[in-house]
């Protein structure tokens, strides 16, 4: 039991020694010095978003422009590709142009059809905001 005792008081010193030698102080200095390099890091990643949103923001400006020029707007694909979800039908129509064919369904809503061999169709709900589409 001696033993057992003599051990346990044994490691009980070390600890303190431990202790005393490496105080409790660095531990929270390092951690403030990790967090100061984690917000560092987190200050320059919003900036490049901040950057980025506003390239993309230019991209999608000029691309509104050179499409709102061309003729049979809906035969483009790549006026196809700029459709999002939530749009409303004006946004709609000034990407593919007026439609030449309207199906009208007053619970679901309308369907713009393009047709042709490059058409497609739009699909709006009852609000008149675009849910899906379909190119061919």
């Amino acid at each position: 039991m001696n033993e057992k005792r003599n051990r346990f008081f044994s490691w009980l010193s070390i600890l303190i020694l431990l202790l005393t030698a490496f105080p409790m102080s660095i531990i929270p200095q390092e951690l403030s010095k990790k967090v100061k390099e984690l917000e560092q890091m987190i200050t320059r990643l919003e900036q490049r978003i901040v950057k980025l949103e506003g390239i993309i923001l230019e991209l999608q400006k000029s691309q509104a422009k050179t499409i709102a020029s061309s003729p049979d707007k809906w035969k483009n694909k790549a006026n196809w590709r700029l459709l999002r979800k939530g749009m409303n039908k004006g946004e709609v129509e000034k990407i593919l142009g007026e439609p030449p064919q309207i199906k009208t369904n007053a619970y679901y809503g309308d369907t713009w059809f393009y047709p042709d061999v490059s058409g497609g169709h739009a699909s709006f709900n009852e609000k008149d905001i675009l849910t899906s589409w379909s190119e061919f």
